[in-house]
């Protein structure tokens, strides 16, 4: 076993792609995802006809509203744009934490592998977001596409680092049977565990 003192920074492609992805979302956040302005719906019909004064009323009144449609949009830019920065906080100091544990019992990798569990689930949340701020104002849908790829491939990296961590519970389970063994032996007990005869 490699003691903690003893461990060297590595490379860590969890942790890069995350922090990738979020100084990905940061400067799309900055452009806004890519908004794009409304349309103004067609003219009524036989709006030609109208007298000035109506035209000119109806003209006012679509402007508003698409002044005001405008001001929505930033708004809830704002709004997703720290909804968004928040989860990829959260989900760098999930790595971070997890990363930084070297599991001796069998309680702190169940620990870690919570921390496993609620970063992929954010990574999910991420995408809904995502997805939302697609559904909800009139942007460019391939910048968010291709942030949503990185997204699939973060869950792959978690789900992936997840599984590996079983080889180190499996180790964690022998040493702590061993440890519970010299234990009973030392107090005169004899520990059974599974498989074992009397």
């Amino acid at each position: 076993m490699i003691l903690e003192t003893q461990r060297k920074e590595t490379p860590f492609e969890v942790r890069d792609n995350m922090l990738d992805l979020w100084n990905q979302l940061t400067e799309l956040s900055f452009r806004g995802y890519g908004l794009q302005k409304r349309k103004p719906p067609k003219e009524p019909k036989n709006f030609s006809t109208w007298s000035e004064e109506s035209r000119k009323r109806y003209t006012e009144k679509l402007q508003t509203k698409l002044e005001m449609q405008h001001h929505w949009d930033q708004q809830f830019i704002d709004n997703e744009s720290r909804v968004i920065d928040d989860m990829c906080r959260k989900i760098v100091h999930l790595i971070d934490k997890a990363n930084s544990m070297n599991p001796q019992y069998l309680c702190e990798c169940d620990q870690q592998r919570l921390m496993h569990d609620e970063a992929i689930g954010l990574c999910y949340n991420l995408k809904r977001e995502l997805n939302h701020v697609a559904e909800t104002i009139p942007c460019n849908k391939n910048y968010l596409a291709q942030q949503i790829d990185t997204i699939n491939k973060e869950i792959s990296l978690l789900k992936g680092w997840r599984k590996s961590q079983n080889k180190t519970r499996n180790t964690v389970l022998q040493n702590e049977i061993q440890r519970r063994k010299t234990t009973a032996e030392k107090m005169g007990f004899v520990l059974m565990t599974s498989g074992e005869e009397t």
